[in-house]
């Protein structure tokens, strides 16, 4: 493995990392600790009442912060994301009355505080306090300031006591709360992966990910490219089965670099590029990818082909398409027709040799980055999901040539959605048969000869799924 400055990573149970400690003080004229709470509260309110996605209001909502308070709002926000059912647990506790009907700005107020009472220790509890009542204030009223106040010097004086009574409690309901996942969820995890692996997964989902990106070698030799790393004492580590992929652990120094603006690199988890291996994508082939924004994928389908062949990449949001043609052409792939269409109807006179079918899913392995999604997912959405999974399935065969090969890969971890959906389509499609994965993959990312299945606790990469369906001449 190449190792360079390295960080230790270290493994948590049912408590993030405290890490807040020691940040430099303030930039001038930033705003104040009382806006940056505010804007921790509004955020967690546009999160759980509008569905907004907590990355791009992170990105478009902080500018205007000082870099301390910009780390300060993104830990908040991320931390009371993983921890909400836990937290929720703790304050209902306190409260007399029915907690969930509060309304969403008081409970995000409690949960941020109680979040930075609990996890963090940078900030003094007199200072949490004060804000959270300065908070409720102004929102509100004294009244509202006054519950906040007295819930929020409960759980001070009652945490241990509250410890506890969640360690007394019936043991799914405990893994539930105390690693804050869905009870449903943990219920379904343990019926499909056992006791052991269900916890792991809990705590793999509660750790901040570890960022890895992808050298894009039509733009950089990765000998030049770990030489911009060193002499910027950026600290990486390569992985140590798939080259192109590199983890970055001080990532704000490696933005400076310009590289991915460049195209020279993307973020990108090592586990999507497992679909596109598996693929084996060759140059003058005429290749389909099917559900392509943002581009990632479809980028590294263009390297692979050394951008020399037919490649089509399908996306059925005009704003999504727009993103996915600016990201081709900034990596240097010139062979990409982005058309915006709906990829479960394709026109049956176009053909092609390989088909990357990267399926719309429940996104269940990639918890630890879509930190809001353990609250947004049932189990109807998973019934819905396989329906699609289905059709796109059989919109890719009816346009793949004879002898070709469809990759059906998943972020998720959900055999509904994976294997029997392929068992399924396999049993409605006797021309198709599962093709025996070789070489290209190592062998500790296969669950079986015939499938890709990631952990993000057994792999230090997402979670994902991917097969190769083979369609036989007649």
């Amino acid at each position: 493995m190449e190792n360079r400055k390295k960080n230790t990573v270290q493994n948590h149970a049912a408590k993030p990392e405290k890490s807040l400690e020691n940040r430099p003080s303030p930039e001038d004229n930033a705003p104040s600790q009382l806006d940056a709470r505010t804007k921790i509260v509004n955020i967690l309110t546009r999160v759980e009442t509008q569905h907004a996605y907590t990355d791009k209001l992170l990105d478009k909502e902080i500018t205007e912060f000082g870099a301390e308070d910009r780390g300060l709002i993104t830990e908040v926000v991320n931390g009371v994301l993983r921890w909400q059912y836990r937290l929720d647990w703790y304050l209902s506790q306190l409260y007399v009355g029915a907690y969930n009907n509060l309304i969403p700005d008081v409970k995000n107020n409690l949960r941020s505080s109680a979040y930075q009472l609990m996890y963090l220790d940078r900030v003094p509890a007199y200072a949490v306090l004060n804000e959270a009542v300065e908070i409720a204030k102004n929102k509100f009223n004294q009244k509202t300031a006054n519950l906040v106040n007295a819930i929020l010097r409960n759980l001070l004086r009652q945490q241990k006591k509250l410890e506890y009574l969640e360690m007394k409690l019936e043991y799914l309901e405990r893994l539930s709360v105390s690693y804050s996942h869905p009870l449903w969820l943990v219920r379904r995890w343990i019926e499909q992966w056992g006791i052991d692996d269900t916890v792991a997964l809990c705590q793999s989902n509660n750790r901040r990910p570890r960022i890895s990106i992808r050298i894009n070698h039509l733009k950089i030799e990765p000998t030049a490219f770990f030489s911009i790393l060193d002499e910027n004492q950026v600290e990486y580590e390569q992985h140590p089965d798939f080259s192109e992929y590199v983890w970055i652990d001080n990532f704000s120094e490696f933005r400076k670099l310009d590289l991915m603006k460049k195209g020279a690199a993307i973020v990108q988890d090592i586990s999507t590029g497992l679909p596109v291996r598996l693929l084996a994508p060759r140059p003058g082939e005429t290749v389909l990818d099917m559900c392509a924004a943002p581009g990632g994928k479809t980028a590294f389908i263009g390297e692979m082909m050394n951008d020399n062949g037919r490649l089509m990449a399908l996306e059925k949001h005009h704003s999504r398409a727009k993103m996915l043609s600016d990201n081709l052409q900034r990596q240097g792939i010139s062979i990409a027709g982005v058309i915006t269409a709906d990829a479960t109807k394709i026109p049956s006179r176009l053909r092609f040799d390989k088909i990357l079918l990267d399926a719309p899913c429940s996104g269940l392995g990639v918890l630890n980055k879509r930190v809001d999604l353990r609250w947004k997912r049932t189990l109807n959405d998973i019934d819905a999901m396989t329906k699609l999974q289905l059709k796109l399935l059989k919109s890719a065969a009816s346009v793949l040539n004879e002898n070709g090969s469809i990759v059906y890969s998943t972020c998720t971890i959900e055999t509904a959605e994976n294997e029997n959906v392929i068992r399924q389509f396999l049993s409605e499609n006797s021309q198709f048969k599962l093709y025996k994965i070789g070489q290209e993959i190592p062998l500790q990312f296969c669950w079986d000869k015939n499938t890709i299945r990631t952990f993000p606790h057994r792999h230090q990469m997402d979670g994902s799924f991917a097969v190769r369906l083979r369609k036989q001449p007649h």
